[in-house]
């Protein structure tokens, strides 16, 4: 029972937060002004904090670099969602927003001349994880109820945070006019049609049943710069001024960690996201409970 109450809470935590992306994006949109990627990702990185400080023990460990912020490190996210005790499944996620004329004008950016499709494509093919576009939305005359991957039925809300497979985001981007010229994608190029709730990456496991599973020690160690945001007040995140601006020379690049499978697929595909996101299983949290 407290497995199943756990998954709802978490699954309930993912449906709110995309509520709330979608409210803010349209009401921003309203009056004619953008909101940036990193609002958007710190917005959910606060909701998830936020849950966190209400439930004890923690149901989410979270991640991120020394001096986090956009400019540095984009807004790509790690989600590592455990399945069965001590296993869990890799989620890249490439986090793109609506803009206020209601297209993606970011999708043919480049990260280290690597189209960000195919940094995605390297990385599930080399690890066995499942890489997704996470897009931010919001649209106020946009209405649907549908019905997601694992049958379960969604309002227009549960699109605020929206997941794209890689190679149709790629077929979009590649589209141009009649004058040769690229086209950005419309939100109704994506909605409803090619697009997921991104709780299923939550409340729908077993549509990810194929594929490969990582310990929490490969996960923990596969990148040592980031490091663990808490609710305390000492959190690592806020070091000296001194100290903060040593340790982001050092996360530009992942440092090579032997024997651990997410390390050298990252490192190959060039792939080094901003934020990781951890999700236990109660029994995985008592454990480490009864070891303190």
């Amino acid at each position: 029972m407290a497995k199943k109450s756990t998954q709802k809470e978490r699954c309930l935590l993912f449906m709110k937060i995309a509520s709330l992306v979608w409210e803010k994006i349209s009401r921003a949109h309203d009056v004619n002004v953008d909101i940036p990627e990193i609002g958007i990702t710190s917005d959910i990185i606060v909701n998830i904090l936020q849950f966190n400080k209400k439930h004890n023990p923690s149901r989410f460990d979270v991640y991120a670099k020394p001096g986090w912020n956009e400019g540095k490190y984009g807004n790509d996210i790690d989600l590592f969602v455990e399945t069965s005790q001590g296993l869990y499944k890799w989620f890249a996620l490439q986090s793109k927003v609506l803009k206020k004329n209601n297209r993606y004008t970011t999708l043919r950016d480049t990260s280290d001349g690597i189209m960000q499709w195919d940094k995605l494509l390297l990385l599930e093919g080399l690890s066995g994880c499942k890489g997704y576009f996470l897009l931010y939305n919001g649209v106020a005359d946009y209405h649907d109820v549908g019905t997601d991957c694992c049958l379960k039925i969604f309002d227009e809300k549960q699109f605020g945070c929206s997941l794209v497979e890689p190679c149709y985001i790629e077929s979009l981007a590649n589209k141009t006019s009649r004058l040769g010229r690229f086209t950005n994608p419309k939100f109704r190029d994506i909605h409803p049609q090619n697009a997921d709730p991104w709780r299923t990456l939550v409340c729908c496991q077993s549509e990810y049943l194929e594929f490969d599973l990582y310990s929490l020690e490969d996960v923990i160690n596969s990148n040592p710069t980031f490091e663990r945001i808490d609710n305390k007040r000492n959190s690592k995140i806020a070091d000296k001024e001194d100290d903060l601006n040593e340790k982001t020379k050092n996360c530009f690049k992942i440092p090579v960690v032997k024997k651990n499978k997410i390390n050298q697929a990252s490192r190959k595909a060039k792939w080094n996201p901003a934020i990781r996101v951890i999700i236990k299983t109660p029994l995985t949290i008592l454990t480490e409970i009864y070891k303190l």
